[in-house]
C-alpha cells in the first residue's frame, strides 16, 4: 500500500506543460491573475474558466459557468491559490454551491459550505483510499501551505451517466477510486491526467489496453477539449498522440527484456517527452523485479 501511495503521490508533484506545443491548443481569452492565470472559453449555454495554478505541482482546477450558477471541478490545493480560485469565482456574479471532486480534496476548509459531488468510489478513496494517503504524504511534504490538513467530503453521489448539477449537464464515467466527466454544453472530457508531450504511468500491461481503451473513447466521443488537473486543457491532437505513445510502449515492452532497456528504448522513441520518472515507474510495472 505504501508503495502505491508513494507511485500515485509523485503523479502530482511533477510540472507538465499546460498547452501543447506545436500550437493547436483550443483558443480562449487569458486573465492574469495574482498567482495564476485563467483561460476562458465561451460556448454560449456555459462558459468554461480553466484556472491554472502556477503552484509547484503545475495543477489546474475549472469552473463551469451556467446561465444562473457556477459549478467547481477539482479545488487547487495551495492556500493563495485557493483564495484566489473562490474569489474569481464569487466574481462571475453567480452562486458556486455546487464543485464535483475526483482526485484533488485538499482544501475541504474552503468548500465548508457548498455541496461536494463525486462517485462513490472517489469517495472512498478521499475518505480512506488512495487518494487520502496521497493527500497526507503531500501534506508532509509541503506543509500547512498545501491545505491537505482537511478533505473535502463527498456527500453528494454521482452515479454513471447522465447528471445535472445546478442545472448544467454533465456525462459521468466511473473508472473505480475516481473518474471522468463530460460537459455535453462544452463538448468538454475532464480527466486527471493526460499530457501530449509527458511520458504517462502505467501500471501493469493489461492497464496500458483500459488506457488505449479510455483514450478512443476520448476520439469516439468527438470532445475538442480534454481538461485536466495536470495538463490544464489539450486538443484531440493529445489524444492521438498519447494512443501512438500507449502503442508503442507496448511493443517496447514486448521487444525489451529489462527495466534498463525498456527506458533506453522509450526514451529512444519520444525524445524530448517529460516526466522521465513516470515512465521509470511505467518500467518497474512492465517489468516487476
Amino acid at each position: 500500500m505504501k508503495a502505491r501511495l508513494f507511485f500515485l503521490m509523485v503523479i502530482c508533484m511533477v510540472s507538465v506543460r499546460a498547452f501543447a506545443a506545436d500550437g493547436r491548443k483550443p483558443a480562449g481569452e487569458e486573465k492574469r491573475l495574482s498567482a495564476g492565470t485563467v483561460t476562458v472559453y465561451d460556448f454560449g449555454k456555459v462558459r468554461l474558466h480553466a484556472y491554472n495554478t502556477g503552484d509547484a505541482m503545475a495543477d489546474a482546477a475549472f469552473l463551469v459557468e451556467g446561465k444562473k450558477a457556477v459549478v467547481g471541478i477539482e479545488l487547487p490545493s495551495f492556500d493563495v491559490n485557493l483564495a484566489e480560485w473562490k474569489a474569481y469565482a464569487d466574481s462571475l456574479g453567480k452562486p458556486m454551491n455546487d464543485v464535483i471532486i475526483s482526485d484533488h480534496a485538499a482544501g475541504g476548509a474552503y468548500v465548508r459550505d457548498v455541496r461536494v459531488w463525486g462517485t462513490d468510489g472517489a469517495r472512498k478513496s478521499v475518505e480512506s483510499g488512495a487518494a487520502n494517503g496521497i493527500t497526507a504524504q503531500l501534506f508532509q511534504v509541503y506543509g500547512p501551505e498545501f491545505r491537505g490538513e482537511e478533505l473535502a467530503r463527498i456527500a453528494n453521489i454521482l452515479h454513471g451517466g447522465k447528471n445535472k448539477v445546478a442545472g448544467i449537464d454533465f456525462v459521468v464515467f466511473d473508472r473505480g477510486s475516481s473518474f471522468d466527466v463530460a460537459i455535453p454544453a462544452a463538448n468538454a472530457i475532464y480527466t486527471h491526467m493526460l499530457g501530449k508531450y509527458v511520458h504517462s504511468i502505467i501500471g501493469s500491461r493489461a492497464d496500458a489496453s483500459s488506457l488505449l481503451e479510455t483514450l478512443r473513447s476520448y476520439q469516439n466521443g468527438g470532445y475538442r477539449f480534454i481538461l485536466s488537473s495536470h495538463a490544464g486543457v489539450e486538443g484531440q491532437d493529445a489524444v492521438s498522440e498519447k494512443i501512438a505513445y500507449v502503442e508503442k510502449l507496448m511493443e517496447l515492452a514486448g521487444a525489451t527484456e529489462s527495466r534498463a532497456e525498456f527506458v533506453q528504448a522509450a526514451e529512444a522513441a519520444f525524445p524530448g517527452y517529460e516526466g522521465k520518472n513516470y515512465l521509470e515507474m511505467t518500467a518497474a510495472a512492465f517489468f516487476p523485479e
